[in-house]
C-alpha cells in the first residue's frame, strides 16, 4: 500500500464518523487495506465497500474522506486485480472509471 493511501489514512479519525452500516467507520480502513492489498480474489472476499462508504446514490459521513483514500489508491500502483474490482463494481453500479 502507497504512502500516499497511508496519509490518507491516518490523516482521519475514523472511529469518529458514522458508517453505512450503522457503526462508527473506525472498520474502514482495514477493508482499504485488505482490497488495496489483494492478491487473489479470494483476498478481497467480505471486503467491500458498499454498503459502507456508499449505497446507491446514498453516501455518509465516512465517505467524503474515503474519496480521499480512493484518488491516492487510483493514483498510485494498484493491482490489478483491485483496479479489476473497482472497475467491475462501477460497471455494475453504472458507472465508469477512466
Amino acid at each position: 500500500m502507497s504512502e500516499l493511501v497511508r496519509a490518507e489514512l491516518r490523516r482521519v479519525d475514523w472511529a469518529l464518523l458514522r458508517c453505512g452500516c450503522g457503526d462508527s467507520a473506525e472498520h474502514v480502513p482495514l477493508m482499504f487495506e485488505a482490497i488495496i492489498t489483494a492478491e487473489t480474489p479470494q483476498d478481497m472476499i467480505g471486503y467491500t465497500l458498499e454498503g459502507h462508504v456508499e449505497e446507491s446514490t446514498i453516501i455518509f459521513e465516512c465517505t467524503p474522506p474515503a474519496v480521499g483514500v480512493i484518488m491516492a489508491a487510483l493514483a498510485g500502483d494498484l493491482s490489478a486485480l483491485a483496479r479489476g474490482r473497482a472497475a467491475a463494481d462501477a460497471v455494475v453500479r453504472g458507472r465508469w472509471l477512466r
